[in-house]
């Protein structure tokens, strides 16, 4: 499962080098926030793995982190720790 998060790390620096080379579209825009809400999360659950909390990748974890951004994730962590 680390190799799947490890490719999608570097498919989103290509789309972070693309959009900066030209005038990036807008469905390079949401790609590389989802992208990095995905890598986003992940990295976060290995922090939080130390301390014994997860948060679940699945499509719903992604959109509100892909829509929100870092907020995203702060809400989502309130929720796994309120045990909605």
């Amino acid at each position: 499962m680390t190799f799947v998060f490890l490719g999608l790390f570097v498919i989103l620096l290509a789309l972070i080098v693309r959009s900066s080379l030209g005038q990036p579209r807008l469905i390079l825009k949401v790609l590389i926030h989802i992208l990095g809400g995905i890598v986003g999360l992940w990295l976060f659950n290995l922090i939080l793995n130390v301390i014994g909390l997860d948060i679940p990748i699945n499509l719903f974890t992604i959109l509100i982190v892909g829509l929100l951004g870092f907020p995203g994730v702060l809400a989502l962590l309130v929720l796994q720790l309120l045990g909605i």
